[in-house]
C-alpha cells in the first residue's frame, strides 16, 4: 500500500516538472519574441543629459521606427541601473507592459544622478528645494525634482516625432 501511495507521488512531481518546464520554454519563447518585436519596431539611442549643475545622466531612447506620427515620452528615472547598456543591446520590455510598446511611446530610461552610468554623487532622500526657492541660474539648488525637470526640457527639445506629452 505504501509504495502505490509513494509511486503516485512520484508520477505527480514528474507530471508537474514535465508541464511547467514547458511553461518555462514558452515564456522563454514570448521574451525573444518581445525582443524581436522591439528590435523591429524601435531604435536605441544612448546619450548624456546636461543637467543645470554641469552633471551628466547617461539615459537609453528607445524610439518608433515609424516617423509618420507623433509618439508621447515615457520617462522612467531609476536608481537601480537601466540595463542593457550597450548602443545594439536592447531590453526585454519596453514600459509597464507590452501593451505600451504595442501602442508605440518613445521609451526613455535614465540613471539618476551618482547611479551606474551617469555623473554626480548619490544621495538617497535628497532634500527636496521648496518652490518659491527654485531657480534654474542657481546651479547649486539641485533635487529630484530638478533632474527631472531638466531631463524633460532636454528631451522636448531633441527628440524628434514626439507629441509634447511626458
Amino acid at each position: 500500500m505504501k509504495v502505490h501511495f509513494i509511486g503516485r507521488i512520484i508520477v505527480i512531481v514528474l507530471v508537474c516538472g514535465i508541464f511547467s518546464s514547458g511553461h518555462l520554454r514558452a515564456n522563454e519563447g514570448d521574451k525573444l519574441k518581445d525582443s524581436l518585436y522591439i528590435v523591429e519596431h524601435y531604435v536605441k539611442k544612448n546619450v548624456w543629459i546636461p543637467m543645470r549643475d554641469g552633471i551628466k545622466l547617461f539615459t537609453s531612447i528607445y524610439q518608433p521606427r515609424d516617423s509618420s506620427r507623433k509618439y508621447p515620452i515615457m520617462l522612467l528615472r531609476t536608481p537601480y541601473s537601466l540595463n542593457p547598456y550597450g548602443e545594439n543591446d536592447y531590453r526585454i520590455k519596453l514600459g509597464p507592459s507590452e501593451l505600451f510598446a504595442a501602442e508605440r511611446y518613445i521609451f526613455v530610461y535614465q540613471d539618476v544622478r551618482g547611479c551606474f552610468m551617469s555623473e554626480g554623487q548619490f544621495e538617497n532622500m535628497r532634500p527636496q528645494i521648496p518652490v518659491n526657492k527654485r531657480d534654474p541660474s542657481n546651479t547649486a539648488l539641485i533635487d529630484e525634482s530638478t533632474d527631472t525637470y531638466d531631463s524633460i526640457d532636454w528631451l522636448l527639445k531633441h527628440l524628434t516625432y514626439h507629441n509634447g506629452k511626458v
